[in-house]
């Protein structure tokens, strides 16, 4: 089990609020990061998601713990990391909350598995929501996946879209 992940967003209050909301949790001030947030979900698991200010990357620092660094402010903030969230929202909530921040949302057919909620956070970095039937549609794939004789081939109807892998 993931109980918290971070992400990175030009308005880091921003992202924790809409994060808060789709997920009723509650944001709080992240310390060790000045600027960031964390959005805590109380469902007895430790969910929560730390929002950094754009550009902040982590560094090792030993023994104390990893530090914070922050890159210049024209470097790319696409990323290949994205997570997918089980929401107690609605399809059409969250696509209302997206398009009210002006961000790209879609609903996904996963090759025939499960459907999910592409939401792209301030139109740079993905999360794919999962309301309560897309969340039930991933556990029962999921689940399968972990009883096939052979899991490699779980994935196979699900391929790359066209443009995959092409130059940036």
């Amino acid at each position: 089990m993931i109980h918290h992940l971070s992400v990175s967003a030009a308005d880091p209050k921003g992202a924790a609020e809409f994060f808060a909301d789709v997920m009723n949790g509650v944001v709080v001030d992240f310390q060790p990061n000045p600027g960031s947030y964390m959005v805590f979900k109380a469902d007895g698991h430790g969910t929560g998601i730390e929002i950094y200010p754009a550009g902040s990357v982590m560094v090792p620092n030993g023994d104390p713990g990893a530090v914070w660094e922050l890159q210049p402010a024209d470097a790319d903030r696409r990323t290949s990391t994205h997570f997918a969230l089980s929401v107690d929202k609605s399809l059409d909530e969250v696509m209302e909350k997206a398009k009210a921040r002006g961000w790209q949302a879609y609903v996904c057919d996963r090759g025939g598995h499960f459907h999910v909620i592409e939401v792209w956070i301030e139109n740079t970095w993905l999360v794919e929501l999962l309301p309560a039937t897309f969340a039930a549609e991933y556990l029962g794939f999921a689940n399968a996946v972990c009883e096939m004789a052979d899991p490699n081939r779980a994935l196979d109807s699900h391929q790359p879209q066209a443009r995959t892998l092409e130059q940036a």
